[in-house]
């Protein structure tokens, strides 16, 4: 095994390279994802008109819903790279979800702050 600037070289045998960039490819649309919900929460919290404090508050949510996505999308990166390279695969079926879960409630917490 060799290393470059990226780390480790990996012998490119089957389908290891394609599940690694396939990988790489789902761990940045949920960065994608979590920069936009945090994008979306500053958008708030600078240009909601006549909510002063409610949306700023709203905004801190959103910020913080977008900062839980991309903390979950790096978690989830690390732990199908260390699959991939043990040869095993466990579905992200409860983290995934419940992620989901929290995020969606953040969101209509901030909608309902809004109003």
């Amino acid at each position: 095994m060799s290393h470059n600037l990226f780390g480790p070289t990996q012998p490119n045998t089957g389908s290891t390279a394609r599940d690694h960039l396939a990988n790489e490819r789902t761990y940045l649309a949920w960065h994608r994802t979590g920069i936009s919900v945090a994008a979306l929460g500053v958008a708030v919290a600078k240009f909601a008109p006549n909510r002063g404090g409610h949306a700023v508050a709203a905004g801190f949510i959103l910020i913080g819903a977008g900062l839980l996505v991309s903390a979950y999308g790096t978690l989830r990166y690390r732990a199908i790279s260390r699959q991939i390279e043990s040869g095993e695969f466990a579905p992200a079926t409860f983290a995934a979800i419940a992620t989901s879960s929290v995020v969606t409630v953040l969101a209509l917490l901030a909608v309902a702050v809004l109003l």
